[in-house]
């Protein structure tokens, strides 16, 4: 997925909006690969979230909340795989 937007939220971490729709639970603790335009790869914990809609479109796009991460380290155009945690 490619990473459209980005935001921080203090305390918590950094919040990414995607450019896909996945079938991920919302409130699991997900596994999350970013991967920069330098090739440079970090991880993180992950959480999928539910961006403020305010029309009953289907959505188009989703968010997830990195844990640790902050803008600075996760530019837009960045790519993001999330994965469940091996059981």
């Amino acid at each position: 997925m490619l990473i459209a937007d980005t935001f921080d939220i203090t305390g918590r971490g950094l919040v990414v909006a995607t450019d896909q729709v996945t079938s991920l639970p919302v409130g699991k603790k997900l596994l999350a690969t970013i991967t920069r335009a330098d090739g440079t790869v970090l991880r993180a914990d992950a959480y999928k979230e539910w961006l403020l809609r305010r029309n009953p479109e289907p959505l188009e796009n989703e968010a997830f909340l990195l844990i640790g991460l902050s803008k600075i380290e996760v530019p837009i155009g960045s790519t993001l795989q999330v994965n469940l945690p091996e059981s």
